[in-house]
């Protein structure tokens, strides 16, 4: 599908190698001068190889998305236009950077305290924005860009005071949030890579809506929040309790520790680890492990599993409890979840 352009041809339909003439055609929805540092690829040599696309929902409404890896060491740069940058990746890894703002995001993100937050930028003028690419790196990434004109099309900040905080992020340039990424918020990116197979107008449609969810789940955290410098608020040591932190909830067995047991396996004690998991994704440490736990069944319900294997592995004897609980996070019941996946 051209960028910005509706077709019969569904959004990230087919995996392919993504040149940087398909980069450059890409990026001009969202501003000019694309350039490649320290390298001067062939223009019809492959630099990506996924599923990758960019599209217009509505003016001043653009969705990129790609799930691919990089096929080279290199640095890319271009000029955006003033907008809010939303950017979830729910796989490997990404390096940007927005202005002198880098962010490290991703599940396999090298900074620990990053890797269940998302991006959340505002250009209130022309800036640039520079992706370093990694030969071999995965992404699986959604980015959100909101121009003035949607915003002020259908926004209503500068009418509703309780939106004083959101105004002044919209007009301060390389304004940022440290956004933690809900388990809600994973999954409707997820949905967006992985488009059900509805007919191109339904599925534009649904994407629309599924942005538009995400968005004021990001613009949500600025009025809860307010804005804070980019980079990181985490200290070394903290960032490594996170990482301990959240392997251990990972593993099979963390449902058995008591929360002085899982302080002392990190090195912390009760009261601190709790602040920092509050810090860090905006809920405590079991509803961490209940959303951890709950996602790894949404997967399993995407591959085929069934219900009651979900319910198992999300750690619920209650099927009507475990229905509950996932329509509350994902917006769906775990059947709707499994059927969606396999047609």
């Amino acid at each position: 599908m051209s960028a910005g352009k509706a077709s019969g041809k569904l959004f990230l339909a087919e995996e392919r190698r993504v040149t940087p003439s398909d980069l450059v055609r890409s990026a001009r929805l969202l501003g000019g001068g694309y350039t490649f540092e320290d390298v001067a690829p062939d223009p019809d040599q492959p630099v990506l190889q996924g599923r990758f696309d960019t599209l217009q929902l509505r003016p001043g409404l653009i969705l990129h998305a790609a799930a691919g890896h990089d096929l080279h060491d290199m640095r890319t740069r271009n000029t955006l236009n003033p907008a809010i940058k939303i950017v979830v990746v729910v796989g490997g890894a990404t390096d940007l950077s927005f202005g002198p703002h880098r962010f490290l995001l991703g599940p396999r993100s090298p900074d620990p305290g990053a890797r269940s937050r998302g991006a959340l930028v505002n250009l209130a003028e022309q800036g640039e924005f520079s992706r370093r690419w990694q030969r071999g790196r995965d992404e699986r990434k959604v980015s959100l860009t909101l121009m003035p004109e949607w915003l002020e099309s259908g926004g209503g900040f500068d009418e509703c005071a309780a939106h004083a905080t959101l105004r002044a992020f919209t007009r301060q340039h390389l304004a940022s949030q440290q956004w933690t990424v809900s388990a809600r918020a994973r999954a409707l990116a997820c949905a967006i890579l992985e488009p059900a197979p509805y007919l191109p107008g339904l599925q534009r449609l649904r994407l629309e809506a599924q942005c538009i969810e995400l968005a004021v789940e990001a613009l949500g955290a600025v009025s809860a929040h307010g804005t804070t410098p980019a980079g990181g608020i985490f200290t070394s040591g903290e960032r490594r309790r996170l990482a301990l932190l959240e392997a251990l909830l990972m593993e099979g067995d963390s449902e058995e520790l008591n929360m002085s047991e899982i302080a002392r396996q990190v090195g912390s004690n009760p009261t601190t680890l709790q602040a920092l998991a509050k810090r860090a994704w905006g809920c405590t440490v079991f509803e961490r492990l209940r959303e951890l736990r709950l996602e790894k069944a949404y997967r399993e319900l995407r591959r085929g599993a069934s219900v009651a294997v979900a319910a198992e592995i999300a750690g619920y004897n209650s099927a009507n409890n475990f229905a509950t609980a996932f329509k509350r996070c994902f917006g769906c019941s775990p059947r709707q979840a499994r059927q969606t996946a396999l047609g």
